[in-house]
């Protein structure tokens, strides 16, 4: 077999012919230089806009590296022409072989985006032999493609979504990530939790894309609802369980912490007993182990004001256990007048301001959403950043948390 036909086999060329193969370089630091041709009669597309047309520009030769070969690297050699493009201007024609913009090959980028999902880019970078700043690059070309350019696809179609912030920095640097829960996957990331920022996706998404949305899981203390309420009335809001538990937990702990301010001053031990039972309040009362629940016996015996604060904060997330959305009505309805005639300041605070968002939150009991997706992406976020030892640009981190946790088909080249 000749060698240009295994070349060409090698590197699952199409119509394209191989017309050379070399080696250059010195020993150590060889390279493989395979050179090959297009057909010229076919037309020529512009990456960006699909235009097509005969005519050319200008001409050149170029290099993209290709995944290496016998543990030498290699690259494909060819000459492309530039066309003018009436949308996008002078560019470069599309080739099937790499993407608009890169100077490496498809197969190595997708190995390197492959690589990247469970390695640090440092590691990828010395197995692949290229620069760190370069894995980041791949990974944001690989996920622009998956978007469509722009990102418009993935905000088509939407129907139920979340909202949520995942911190990614310290010194309270938030992104805002928008979730499909049809698909699961990450449509829409942007630094900031303000309302501005939500107002910036329904801005992209459009009122006729908005008018879509059916439901929307939120978290209630940030000021979304109001903006879904002005931009998607006719979606329904979802009371994210995390986010309204969460508050319970908080009044819980507020709680906690009220008596022991006063014991610490009557009764010391007492005191330093009620502060080392913060992790055992927090567990559901089916999961209390045989030592545990004897501390909650012992903690009824003895302090009736946060034994009786347990109790609701277990209550309330019984109510998200209730499979019957009549029955996790009742059941709630029940839990806001236990709270309101508690005595027990924090759990009234709470009560007052759930009882405004019921509708909310019994609608997430009804549809069976919630951010939990997202709320298992925070430690993946850290996982991320801390692997990655933090990031320059913020795009880099928005477009390997878009590869990771956005469901992007990569495939190895094999």
């Amino acid at each position: 077999m000749r060698l240009a036909t295994v070349f060409k086999r090698v590197l699952r060329l199409a119509r394209e012919r191989v017309v050379d193969v070399e080696i250059r370089g010195e020993k150590d630091a060889e390279e493989i230089v395979v050179t090959i041709a297009r057909d010229r009669r076919a037309k020529m597309r512009c990456p960006g806009c699909g235009y097509a047309t005969r005519a050319t520009y200008d001409r050149g030769v170029r290099s993209w590296r290709h995944l290496d070969c016998l543990r030498t690297r290699c690259l494909i050699r060819c000459e492309v022409r530039r066309i003018q493009c009436p949308t996008c201007g002078v560019v470069t024609e599309e080739v099937p072989w790499a993407r608009a913009g890169a100077r490496f090959t498809r197969g190595f980028e997708d190995t390197c985006a492959w690589l990247a999902k469970a390695a640090p880019k440092s590691v990828v970078a010395t197995l692949m032999r290229i620069d760190w700043d370069t894995v980041g690059r791949m990974i944001e070309r690989v996920v622009d493609e998956a978007r469509g350019g722009a990102g418009a696809d993935w905000l088509d179609g939407l129907t139920r979504i979340g909202v949520d912030e995942v911190a990614w920095r310290k010194g309270h640097r938030y992104l805002m990530v928008v979730t499909c829960h049809t698909t699961g996957r990450i449509v829409w990331t942007h630094p900031g939790r303000s309302k501005e920022t939500l107002e910036r996706f329904f801005a992209e998404l459009g009122p006729e894309r908005a008018r879509r949305l059916e439901a929307v899981s939120v978290d209630l203390v940030a000021g979304w609802p109001e903006v879904i309420e002005r931009l998607a009335p006719q979606a329904t809001i979802c009371a994210d369980p995390f986010h309204v538990v969460a508050l319970a937990g908080k009044a819980l702990d507020a709680l906690r912490r009220q008596d022991w301010q006063r014991l610490r001053k009557e009764d010391p031990e007492r005191a330093k007993w009620l502060k080392g039972t913060r992790f055992v309040l927090r567990r559901r009362s089916e999961d209390l182990k045989e030592e545990e629940r004897s501390v909650i016996e012992d903690l009824a015996r003895t302090n009736e004001r946060v034994y009786h604060g347990w109790l609701l904060y277990d209550q309330l997330r019984a109510v998200y256990q209730q499979a019957d959305p009549d029955q996790a009505a009742n059941l709630f309805g029940s839990w806001l007048d236990a709270a309101f005639t508690s005595g027990l300041q924090p759990f009234e605070k709470l009560a007052c301001t759930l009882i405004d968002r019921t509708q909310d939150i019994l609608a997430a009991i009804e549809l069976g959403v919630s951010n939990a997706r997202t709320e298992a992406m925070n430690s993946t976020v850290r996982l991320i950043s801390h692997r990655s030892r933090g990031f320059k640009r913020l795009e880099s981190l928005q477009a390997l948390l878009q590869l990771v946790c956005g469901k992007i088909p990569v495939a190895l080249p094999t």
